[in-house]
């Protein structure tokens, strides 16, 4: 047998993260939220703006956060969000960086300072542990997602977005599956990395051939294998 032959059963499995917001929560550092310093941002405020200096560990106790990236034109591009239980790494930033983070609804989040970090380090090694698991799912999603941005149509990723969705959250009723989700097509648009008007015309298309309906906070799903086949085909919209 050859050395380099990996057994299927021990290899490591790197997380399929649907929703970039369901990161491996971090239970155990809400233990030392007392340490931080805490504060409470409206729906819409920005929690790092660009260029703000900054050398912290958030962590959100409550609430949600987007993290997105500025771009040449003006625009923010979305990275992912942080979701309660969750860390974003805002450590180390200088005036020269791109990154804001904003409250996606109302929050209240925990700054721990470097040197909290390191005592909370010193006297709880699980919590290392837990941010590095957090951290790292977040790059394992960042990866696949540079990987489909450069090699997948714009097509091919929202359905196979909903087809994965539907895989894992969907529920056969009636003779179809229904999948449960507040997920806004600007929010399937930012996610994939695809044109909001774009994601409307597929949704249309999907519609018009019967393949799916999206409704306010449900998408159902007609025709599960046609929607498979379509990601692999070149769609005209």
């Amino acid at each position: 047998m050859d050395d380099r032959m990996i057994d299927d059963n021990i290899k490591r499995k790197i997380p399929d993260i649907l929703i970039p917001e369901t990161f491996n929560r971090i239970e155990r550092l809400g233990m030392y939220t007392h340490l931080a310093n805490t504060r409470t941002f409206t729906k819409g405020s920005i929690v790092l703006g660009q260029g703000a200096e900054s050398n912290s560990i958030v962590y959100v106790q409550s609430g949600c956060l987007s993290v997105g990236i500025g771009m040449e034109d003006g625009h923010n591009k979305f990275l992912f969000n942080i979701t309660e239980g969750c860390v974003g790494m805002t450590a180390f930033l200088n005036e020269y960086h791109e990154l804001q983070i904003h409250a996606v609804k109302t929050s209240t989040v925990c700054f721990f300072s470097i040197e909290q970090v390191m005592k909370i380090f010193h006297d709880d090694e699980q919590v290392i542990l837990d941010i590095l698991h957090n951290i790292l799912s977040k790059v394992y999603y960042l990866m696949a997602h540079a990987r489909d941005l450069n090699y997948s149509r714009p097509s091919s990723r929202v359905f196979r977005l909903l087809y994965n969705l539907c895989i894992h959250e969907g529920k056969f009723v009636g003779g179809s599956y229904v999948i449960t989700s507040k997920l806004t097509q600007k929010a399937i648009a930012d996610i994939t990395g695809t044109h909001y008007v774009t994601v409307c015309k597929l949704f249309n298309i999907l519609e018009k051939q019967e393949v799916l309906k999206k409704v306010k906070n449900k998408i159902y799903i007609y025709d599960l294998e046609k929607l498979k086949s379509l990601i692999n085909e070149v769609v005209e919209y």
